[in-house]
């Protein structure tokens, strides 16, 4: 995917035809046959791909689908795979859909199946807002994931890493959309499969046939459903080359129990794994993490650039734990009560109104300085932005909710600051500085920025720490109703009756950087006054960041050497097996650190990533090796750099 920025979604039209079938007066056709689409998807979708049967004594079973439409196939799959006492412990749904339906339309089309009540419910309850790229949604006590892929299919299946186990293609007829049915939407999808890879589609259509015959598939015609005499079922006739993954025991060491750490080791817990994490403070969250509250909303950008993808996609996977931590009964204090981004000056306050008011982002919205007093009990500076579903979040809480929901399945041991790494026999150990064991494991995951540079493994990381300083001052200081108000300093929610100030850079001097963040609270509302003594105290937090301002996640790269292999792309720079890093979240630790665990637990567990390959590349640990080695130039460490937004 480029980065220039993709096309903007529209969402489909709630229409109906003569026979009461949802209808799109765009392709001219109906979203399923007039014989019922619970039979169709039940014929040709299970009955087509040997399913239930082919999930059964399967850990993890995978399908990927062109054309969600009002989402009917997967929710008879999902009663299938709910019904079915045999099934695989994981399903995993993957849905490309160029015009999703917002969520008030999809409740009037999915209310016709009241058998589907429970489970449509809980979709409505995750349904995304609809804007370009992927959206993961975790279902049914996080057995179920549907990935929604929202835009042209040509510009997001070639993104999609994932291996399927069944494909279901579906969309508009051929005529209709024959952009749906061209060879290279086949070529995809045949790129997506494996040997036993199995497919099927309404069509019978010649011209399919053939099409996926020469792409790789074997298909055939079979019996249609109701009026429609004939289908098309099959699997592969040829596989695509995919590397055979070694069986991989599910045991980590994360080291690090930050934002990073715990998220890390609750998404990996989440999939069966043992959890083994170690920091060297006594408690977790007691660095960067510790501060008693933080900020958390998206990033926008005119050309929807990597760091503003990340970042909503991250938000949304903060909020979707948020949620599931609370359903399991583990409260994080916090507050999805909106959050304003304040503009710097008067050229940016016009840029934010212009792009609000264009729909750059469906969840963004523009206030002038007497709405967001009307809304906020404050006035700030200029207008900005408004971000609905920002958030304030006490960072402790979260870890330490995140490290309880999977029990004993996470073991945490404090006072274990790591100073060496050794790999024996495909084992990680780590050791402290005493020489005592730590801790052993075939994968083990840095999370640990701040003290990861000072490992022999790490000294090419591109990684370096800006010292910025918190305040804590009483709630009843300043009368804001919303989450926070951000810009050129901050301003949270209230948390335990006080809220967080900041965060001026600190320079050795603790007290001038307490007046610096006063400074900046009243730059941002003139109409407040601080107190000299209102400030109660102050916490220096370390923001390890990269030179590109996005963390660093993945395997690993070998450290540079004089010797070390031309490459041109990151598939081929040799790893350190087993090694991975969840480094340099910056000031975005809330917003990232959900979204790095389920990266890294899709990535060990060889399931459906939940973000676009552009992304997965743009924070890989050994993007910045690459470009040296690209250009045959030794490769040299940037040592120092800024975390400004």
């Amino acid at each position: 995917m480029s980065q220039s920025r993709p096309a903007r979604i529209t969402p489909a039209r709630l229409a109906f035809n003569e026979h009461g079938v949802p209808f799109s007066a765009e392709f001219d056709d109906a979203y399923h046959s007039p014989d019922g689409g619970i039979g169709q998807a039940e014929h040709v979708f299970l009955g087509g791909n040997g399913l239930p049967a082919r999930w059964r004594g399967r850990d993890a079973f995978t399908i990927v689908e062109t054309g969600f439409g009002q989402g009917l196939s997967f929710l008879v799959t999902w009663a299938a795979w709910r019904a079915d006492p045999a099934a695989c412990a994981r399903l995993h749904f993957v849905s490309v859909e160029r015009h999703p339906f917002v969520r008030d339309d999809l409740a009037v089309l999915l209310a016709r199946y009241p058998q589907y009540a429970a489970q449509v419910a809980e979709l409505l309850a995750h349904w995304p807002a609809p804007t370009p790229g992927f959206h993961r949604l975790w279902l049914d006590g996080g057995r179920v994931s549907l990935t929604l892929l929202f835009g042209d299919v040509l510009d997001v299946l070639p993104q999609l890493d994932a291996c399927a186990d069944a494909i279901y293609l579906d969309g508009f007829s051929p005529s209709k959309n024959p952009e749906l049915w061209t060879p290279a939407v086949f070529k995809q999808l045949w790129r997506l499969c494996r040997a036993d890879t199995t497919l099927a589609t309404y069509t019978a259509a010649g011209a399919v046939r053939r099409a996926l015959n020469e792409a790789g598939f074997a298909v055939a015609k079979a019996k249609g459903y109701g009026s429609k005499w004939q289908m098309l079922c099959g699997g592969m006739a040829r596989a695509p080359r995919r590397p055979v993954a070694a069986p991989i025991a599910r045991h980590a060491l994360v080291i690090g129990a930050g934002l990073a750490g715990c998220a890390v080791a609750e998404r990996l817990a989440a999939r069966g794994w043992r959890i083994d994490i170690v920091d060297a403070a006594a408690e977790p969250a007691t660095g960067s993490s510790g501060n008693l509250a933080g900020l958390m909303h998206a990033y926008v950008s005119q050309d929807d650039n990597l760091l503003a993808r990340l970042s909503r996609a991250g938000n949304a996977a903060t909020l979707a734990l948020l949620q599931d931590l609370a359903d399991s009964g583990l409260n994080v204090p916090h507050g999805i009560e909106g959050v304003l981004q304040v503009a710097r000056n008067a050229e940016q306050e016009a840029l934010q109104q212009c792009m609000a008011e264009d729909g750059t982002d469906p969840d963004v919205s523009f206030l002038k300085p007497d709405q967001a007093q009307q809304r906020l009990g404050v006035r700030p500076a200029r207008g900005g932005w408004w971000f609905a579903r920002g958030a304030w979040i006490n960072p402790p809480g979260y870890c330490r909710a995140l490290l309880a929901r999977h029990g004993d399945a996470v073991r945490f041991r404090g006072n274990a600051p790591v100073v060496r790494l050794d790999c024996v026999d495909g084992q990680w150990q780590a050791f402290g500085g005493d020489g005592t064991l730590l801790g052993t494991a075939p994968t083990v995951i840095l999370c640990n920025a701040s003290a990861a540079r000072a490992l022999a493994q790490c000294v090419d990381l591109p990684l370096w720490s800006v010292l910025r300083v918190a305040s804590r001052i009483p709630a009843s200081s300043v009368g804001l109703t919303a989450a926070g108000i951000a810009g050129a300093g901050y301003l949270t929610g209230a948390a335990g009756g006080e809220r967080i100030i900041g965060a001026a850079p600190f320079e050795g001097d603790l007290a001038a950087a307490e007046i610096e963040n006063r400074r900046a609270l009243v730059a941002l509302l003139p109409g407040q006054t601080l107190p000299d003594d209102a400030v109660l105290g102050s916490r220096i937090c370390q923001r390890p960041t990269s030179p590109d301002r996005l963390p660093l996640v993945g395997e690993l790269a070998l450290p540079w050497h004089d010797d070390y292999p031309r490459c041109h792309q990151l598939a081929q720079v040799p790893r350190q097996s087993g090694l991975y890093g969840a480094l340099g979240l910056g000031a975005r630790g809330l917003s990232w650190s959900a979204l790095i665990g389920e990266m890294l637990a899709c990535r060990l567990n060889g399931e459906p990533a939940p973000v676009e390959s552009a992304l997965l590349n743009a924070v890989d640990p050994a993007r910045f090796l690459l470009r040296a080695l690209r250009r045959g130039e030794p490769y040299r460490v940037q040592t120092g750099g800024s975390d400004d937004e």
